[in-house]
């Protein structure tokens, strides 16, 4: 039974992430005091609908950076410098307005003095780890910028870097959707038991499968196309493969600058979108075949949630997160990271077991009704109440 009283929650989240979700859901079960956010007030209530009276919209300083990034590249030292420093703003004028609450739920980088104010205040505070620890994502990322003979540009500065251990120290609980934000975490000097795993869900009213023939066997991959997300090792599966069967490969996502040498050297292998508006990849997702995601960091990619409920079968790592919501030859394939043949050999035995891959396909469209916001919604509240 959903409780009301000292275990109202306030939701702290600077942009949107999946905030707007999480604090619907908690409303829904009773447990949400209020969200603050510093999120366009339109651009934040177009998903869910939580209540007017508990919503607190900061000013938008985010928006700045945004803009700039429109116009310039994310890799501007403006836009970098604001990236890196407006969490911390928000989280000195969110801690204005969690003096009273006896439990927050706030977002990493922007934590701190939010934690510190209703911890002085006898309150639980409990930090969304959406990603990796960014230690071990600085050191796992400038280990494979070197190893392809390119320059980490952009590695999360070291104030940053120690802040999110600290606030990761003081809280009281760290909210992680994957094994590899644990692991991360763990690694770098955080207690295992404060880390709770709870995998986020997908929004299943646009995600469907329909189930449709397909003439062609299609990979697909979504996300930014660059060293992080390990492309590098699918475009070499790809070319393994060209040498013994006839597949069809689509990326979806910007390409890293850094990243193009190589994209251009690839390029022959696969259709490339720079962008799909993202109620739209719906329609990508069920003309594909399987879903590949070879990150090498990441905290749980909600796009492999898509594309299962759309009825792919997933080939992914487990810094990708997928071990958190597959399990390895049911519901697709868990390949080591940096592992072209692994996934070369995975994509090769679905392209020749058409039984093999309709049932990992129906595999996914069951297990991903487990991953709904909802779920996400009663596992949360769960562990509130248990608080």
């Amino acid at each position: 039974m959903d409780k009301v009283g000292n275990n109202m929650v306030t939701v702290t989240c600077g942009t949107k992430f999946h905030s707007d979700y999480t604090a619907f859901q908690l409303q829904q079960h009773n447990l949400l005091e209020k969200v603050i956010t510093a999120h366009p007030s339109k651009k934040y209530l177009n998903r869910v609908s939580i209540e007017k009276k508990r919503a607190k919209f900061l000013a938008p300083i985010f928006v700045p950076a945004y803009l700039l990034s429109r116009i310039f590249s994310g890799s501007n030292f403006m836009v970098k410098w604001l990236d890196n420093n407006m969490p911390i703003l928000f989280d000195l004028l969110a801690a204005k307005n969690v003096k009273r609450s006896k439990i927050i739920l706030a977002y990493a980088w922007s934590a701190l003095e939010s934690i510190k104010t209703v911890k002085k205040n006898g309150g639980i505070a409990l930090v969304e780890e959406c990603g990796s620890c960014n230690k071990y994502q600085n050191e796992i990322l400038d280990e494979e910028y070197r190893k392809l003979g390119l320059t980490f540009k952009s590695p999360t500065p070291d104030f940053i870097v120690k802040r999110q251990l600290t606030e990761a120290e003081l809280a009281d609980y760290l909210l992680c959707p994957s094994n590899h934000v644990i692991g991360s975490f763990v690694e770098n000097g955080i207690d295992r038991a404060k880390c709770i795993l709870i995998p986020y869900g997908v929004n299943k009213d646009i995600f469907k499968a329909y189930h449709l023939h397909k003439d062609e066997f299609t990979i697909i991959c979504v996300g930014t196309i660059g060293v992080r997300k390990g492309q590098y090792y699918l475009f070499e599966a790809l070319q393994q493969l060209a040498q013994r069967i006839a597949v069809k490969c689509i990326l979806i996502g910007k390409v890293e600058d850094q990243f193009i040498a190589y994209y251009n050297q690839y390029k022959h292998l696969f259709t490339h979108y720079d962008y799909i508006p993202h109620q739209e990849l719906v329609n990508y997702y069920n003309k594909a075949s399987v879903f590949v995601l070879p990150s090498l960091d990441e905290g749980l990619a909600l796009v492999q949630l898509e594309a299962m409920a759309c009825g792919l079968p997933i080939i992914s790592t487990p810094n990708a997160g997928a071990d958190a919501i597959i399990d390895d030859r049911k519901e697709g394939y868990i390949v080591p990271i940096k592992d072209a043949s692994a996934i070369a050999n995975r994509i090769e035995m679905l392209y020749n077991d058409h039984i093999l891959l309709k049932k990992m396909s129906e595999n996914a469209i069951c297990k991903s009704e487990k991953f709904s916001w909802d779920n996400y919604g009663e596992k949360l509240a769960d562990f509130i109440n248990s608080l």
